[in-house]
């Protein structure tokens, strides 16, 4: 079983490493025209869909069997992927920005629901959350970020992804050991709030005009580690 699992994880990572740069290539060129557009969006939904289909794996693999908790991991990358479908729309359409940011709320909420079942629930990553939103209320109110209807949906999910990320960091020190699956997932959570944190910056703090795509590298790195911590 272990040698298949080793295949199965350097297939998808074999993949994922061909489809991501093809994408940040395209992605590049969306401004080139509808076309251009249409085909980065369906790259993008491509390379998650990559990541969703590696957590679906692992869920055959395990969670049928062993772990039926691993089907929230599924589920959250399945949001994700159509997540990244509606974000696309970040600047062209609001209400397509609104329900792109409701499905990456869902996906947070769903992986940390699969962390509290595997790894129960306690006060710090509650107080860790609050402590996020409170300081991420002051910087936008202090800055003045134009983040006009959205201001409180994104504090909401800015809680929910905070929560995650601090669950998924503190069960690495719960006592019951360090495993593969645990590291991935907690550098996974860890890139997701750096990649969330840098578009942030990027298109609401005045920095639009930056043509970086780390933001990008970093979350499509985020959900492939938790992609792959299913596995493992």
């Amino acid at each position: 079983m272990e040698s298949s699992i080793l295949i199965f994880a350097g297939v998808f990572t074999v993949a994922f490493v061909i489809a991501l740069p093809i994408y940040l290539k395209a992605e590049g060129n969306i401004a080139a025209g509808p076309r251009e557009f249409k085909k980065a969006a369906l790259l993008k939904i491509t390379v998650s869909g990559i990541c969703a289909l590696c957590a679906l794996l692992g869920f055959f693999i395990w969670g049928m069997h062993e772990n039926l908790a691993l089907a929230f991991v599924s589920v959250a990358l399945i949001c994700s992927v159509v997540g990244d479908y509606f974000l696309q729309y970040i600047i062209l359409d609001e209400k397509k920005f609104k329900i792109g940011i409701l499905f990456f709320a869902l996906t947070q909420v769903f992986l940390s629901v699969f962390l509290s079942l595997y790894h129960g629930i306690s006060w710090p990553e509650f107080a860790i959350a609050a402590a996020v939103v409170a300081g991420a209320w002051i910087m936008v109110t202090v800055l003045k970020w134009e983040l006009g209807e959205a201001k409180y949906p994104l504090l909401v999910y800015v809680g929910l992804l905070a929560f995650m990320v601090s669950k998924s960091v503190l069960a690495l020190f719960s006592g019951a050991g360090i495993s593969p699956a645990l590291v991935l997932m907690a550098a996974g959570a860890v890139f997701f709030i750096v990649s969330d944190s840098l578009l942030g910056i990027k298109y609401f703090a005045g920095g639009k005009e930056s043509k970086s795509k780390i933001y990008l590298i970093t979350y499509f790195l985020a959900i492939f580690l938790i992609a792959l911590s299913s596995i493992f």
